[in-house]
């Protein structure tokens, strides 16, 4: 099962952190999950439900749609096996930065810049690499003034998610969430700078689950970006980055 420990090691919480399944990339409407999305969420929540030694104390996720729709397939796989699953508090601190306009604000930065008309063919190689420009710009502070959110102000938003899941019962918490907050937790959790965050954050896989322990507010990463649910080369075409 790739590495993932079904039982409990010790008294801490363990902290599922789930990112989105795919949304609708390059589409006027990105914020819902597209066809191929769709099937993510339902085999991640196929496999959910395929280990009854999993149970959740609690479930979380932000307010996007995207979040809804992924936990709505790990609802529905739940209740249609009759296994218990409480009920998602939903939470806008785990929502995802404004992409679009750290794109936005790096491009004016840089109009000439050939990554950035290269971008605008939706290939998914030149948009990795403008993304990749845009967010290290963001992280450095060089957008500042120019996007809703600094990469600051974000850090400080997720540290309030984490905080609040710190203060929940112990036990098994599934959060679906999105790569930026989860990145952010990966990078509390080992103490890297944000170039190894956004490195991270463009590494991160479309229905991973990441594990993280948390104990009195210490996170510890466990697992990154894996995929039990999509364990075979045949499945490759289901492996998704945007």
């Amino acid at each position: 099962m790739q590495g993932v420990n079904l039982a409990d090691q010790n008294r801490s919480s363990r902290l599922w952190l789930v990112r989105h399944a795919q949304a609708s990339f390059g589409s006027a409407n990105y914020d819902v999950l597209s066809e191929r999305g769709q099937e993510q969420a339902q085999r991640l929540a196929a496999w959910l439900v395929a280990h009854p030694e999993l149970k959740f104390a609690r479930v979380a996720g932000g307010t996007l749609r995207r979040h809804a729709q992924t936990l709505a397939a790990i609802e529905r796989a739940f209740k249609d096996s009759d296994r218990p699953l409480p009920a998602a508090t939903l939470d806008p601190d785990w929502n995802e930065f404004d992409h679009e306009a750290v794109i936005r604000a790096y491009a004016s930065r840089h109009p000439d810049a050939p990554i950035v008309a290269a971008a605008r063919g939706m290939d998914h190689r030149a948009v990795h690499a403008l993304l990749a420009a845009a967010l290290h710009a963001w992280a450095n502070g060089e957008l500042d003034g120019a996007v809703p959110e600094t990469w600051e102000a974000f850090g400080v938003r997720v540290a309030r998610a984490r905080a609040r899941l710190d203060a929940a019962p112990q036990g098994k918490i599934l959060v679906v969430s999105s790569g930026g907050p989860i990145t952010r937790c990966a990078q509390a959790a080992l103490g890297c700078d944000a170039a190894r965050a956004v490195r991270l954050n463009l590494a991160l896989r479309n229905t991973a689950i990441s594990e993280f322990r948390g104990s009195d507010g210490d996170w510890q990463m466990h697992i990154w970006n894996m995929l039990p649910h999509l364990p075979s080369a045949t499945d490759r075409e289901w492996v998704t980055y945007y």
